[in-house]
């Protein structure tokens, strides 16, 4: 009875972890170069296992207290490409995020709405340089960036785009990453005056959304039933 009332509360734990994923992925449905999240759900029996895996355990027969929602992972799945003809838009089509200077080290990011800050160096709206193989990049007057990422000015080229793979990328931030590992990629290509849209379907979020909702309130229904049968022989025990 106890058993039934724990897994029904770790079930619906676990669809409002979902829901609250799904509902940040709908408010970033327009949200330049974010990247929609999935939730991956364990059974906690499972979990509990695995964290004693080292130990002797004593079998005490079949076990299964619910799920929990362990972790988070984005889905790099392209968005689409759209054109503005702004020359400080830049696009990636493929894998491969920009890397930018953030004022705690190095980030990652597929946003690529960039402006030039007073001193005509290539930032984001946050303010962090977008970085070059020669440092933060700095563009005066007419530019362009090749496929390749490179930068051309005045028909040289005066530096390249650092462009890195998503192995070993971590989220921090809506649209930014965080990496140990970096990777330079090499399948990609850099579009200029262009942006990529979220990859966020608004459709199947949404259905995904009635899905939780429904498995939330299954679930808690058969919380309400255990503990009224609860309540119930609790009172024959009084008696």
């Amino acid at each position: 009875m106890l058993r039934g009332i724990y897994i029904s509360t770790t079930g619906m734990v676990a669809e409002m972890d979902r829901q609250n994923v799904i509902a940040n992925n709908l408010a970033n449905v327009d949200t330049v170069g974010f990247k929609r999240d999935n939730v991956v759900q364990q059974p906690f029996a499972e979990i509990l296992l695995n964290a004693y895996s080292k130990r002797t355990i004593r079998n005490i027969g079949p076990l299964g207290l619910g799920v929990q929602a362990v972790t988070e992972y984005p889905d790099f799945t392209g968005g689409s490409i759209v054109t503005t003809d702004n020359p400080y838009d830049l696009a990636i089509e493929g894998a491969g995020f920009f890397a930018v200077e953030a004022d705690n080290g190095v980030k990652y990011t597929r946003a690529g709405n960039f402006i030039v800050d007073r001193d005509n160096y290539l930032v984001t709206k946050n303010g962090y340089r977008v970085l070059g193989q020669n440092g933060p990049i700095r563009v005066e007057g007419n530019f362009t960036v090749g496929q390749d990422g490179a930068i051309i000015q005045d028909g040289a080229v005066v530096d390249h785009l650092m462009i890195f793979s998503e192995v070993g990328m971590v989220k921090a931030g809506e649209t930014f990453y965080v990496n140990d590992n970096p990777q330079l990629a090499t399948e990609f290509r850099v579009i200029q005056g262009a942006l990529e849209r979220s990859n966020v379907n608004a459709i199947r979020e949404m259905i995904q959304m009635i899905n939780v909702t429904r498995t939330y309130d299954t679930n808690h229904r058969a919380l309400m039933a255990h503990d009224e049968t609860l309540a119930k022989a609790v009172n024959e025990l009084v008696r």
